[in-house]
């Protein structure tokens, strides 16, 4: 098989799990961001294996599909705004090998999509996510140090990948 091939090949399966994992995030009455989270570590196998664009054509085209299939928007939502596209965009940020400057966009970039998130919840659209909102600043504190704890623990999840299971070619 040529690359182009096991390159679609590979990017189709991760799509498909990734919309099982979305939908079953959408029908569990707890663990949504949990599963969530799975699924877009997902897209991060798609940029080890084959790059960016493999992973930016698995983000889009699952997220294009759980936006058609998944009863639960929230959870599309979830994944579109945050979870789906930040394998792309850490795998972006750390070529800058500066360290400051990486976390500094990457707390930007999830405050970005954690204020987006807060609006609509604010806004009634988003069901099924419960956040206490009664104390805004105490509730970004606390997710910027979850969130700090999810980058860490993603880069050690990458790594383990990487080696292990990484793809020899």
């Amino acid at each position: 098989m040529d690359k182009k091939t096991k390159t679609l090949t590979f990017t189709a399966l991760l799509v498909a799990l990734t919309v099982v994992l979305l939908y079953i995030a959408s029908v569990l009455p707890t663990s949504r961001i949990g599963v969530t989270t799975i699924a877009g570590l997902l897209v991060a196998s798609a940029v080890i294996e084959y790059g960016v664009g493999a992973g930016l054509s698995c983000f889009a085209v699952s997220a294009v599909l759980a936006a058609i299939i998944i009863p639960l928007k929230s959870v599309v939502l979830l994944y579109v705004l945050f979870f789906g596209c930040y394998p792309i965009i850490k795998s972006l940020i750390e070529r800058m090998k500066n360290r400051a400057a990486e976390w500094a966009l990457k707390l930007l970039v999830f405050n970005a999509a954690l204020t987006v998130l807060y609006f609509l919840w604010r806004s009634g659209f988003l069901i099924g996510i419960e956040p206490n909102m009664a104390a805004a600043a105490a509730f970004y504190a606390v997710c910027n140090v979850f969130f700090a704890l999810y980058d860490i623990a993603f880069t050690r999840l990458a790594q383990f990948y990487i080696s292990k299971i990484h793809i020899k070619r």
